[in-house]
């Protein structure tokens, strides 16, 4: 085990193991709407903080489509980031996307992230990248599964406290790494297995330390 993990997830239990709080996304909630005319009513409908537990319930709850739920998990990733709109508005866009997102939710669902990061991995979108695509997966896979996000400041922490355990693999989270990912995935299984807890809590305690040492600011700042 890391003791680096270990130490953080003993910490996070002392504190009372906290869960991540949600942000306020009004200021971009119109530039949304705007980008996705056809979806707005959804939009606008979505807490005025957002967090976790709102996407997670979006995503695991039939009455919701999976563009709808890819769009919750878009909005979420991207915060308060002026570009997101747009960026997901090109990104589904693309004649293959809707299918593509259906397949990996599905497979998600079923249990098999790494199944899904392998679809996503040969059936690109432009534009989503490991970063976001793991976004998506974590909160379409059932929960004690797990399919942990591993966005950039994931990969700065592994590369800076975890060097031994994902020796010979590479720790970028800008391009797809199958064998990258499926490291990654067991080694929190076996954190989260070892501490009886979530493997996407295991991640936000990961996060709020790669925070506080390789951010300047985020939304989730102090959350």
């Amino acid at each position: 085990m890391n003791i680096r993990v270990k130490k953080l997830l003993q910490q996070w239990k002392l504190d009372g193991a906290i869960e991540q709080e949600g942000f306020s996304w009004n200021a971009s909630k119109n530039n949304w709407s705007k980008a996705f005319p056809e979806d707005s009513n959804f939009i606008q409908e979505l807490a005025s903080e957002i967090d976790r537990e709102d996407v997670r319930r979006i995503c695991n709850d039939s009455k919701y489509d999976v563009k709808h739920k890819f769009l919750s998990v878009m909005i979420w990733g991207y915060g308060d980031r002026g570009y997101g709109p747009y960026r997901v508005s090109k990104m589904l866009s693309q004649e293959h996307a809707q299918s593509v997102i259906i397949q990996a939710h599905d497979l998600c669902q079923s249990g098999d992230p790494i199944s899904a990061y392998d679809f996503l991995k040969e059936n690109r979108i432009h534009t989503l990248g490991p970063s976001y695509g793991t976004k998506f997966m974590t909160f379409c896979t059932p929960r004690e599964v797990g399919a942990p996000i591993y966005d950039s400041l994931i990969s700065l922490w592994v590369r800076e406290f975890a060097q031994k355990e994902f020796e010979n693999v590479s720790t970028s989270s800008e391009t797809w790494n199958s064998k990258t990912y499926t490291r990654y995935w067991h080694w929190i299984k076996e954190h989260a297995n070892a501490f009886q807890c979530y493997p996407d809590q295991v991640e936000l305690v990961l996060f709020r330390d790669a925070e506080s040492k390789f951010a300047k600011s985020s939304n989730w700042a102090n959350k």
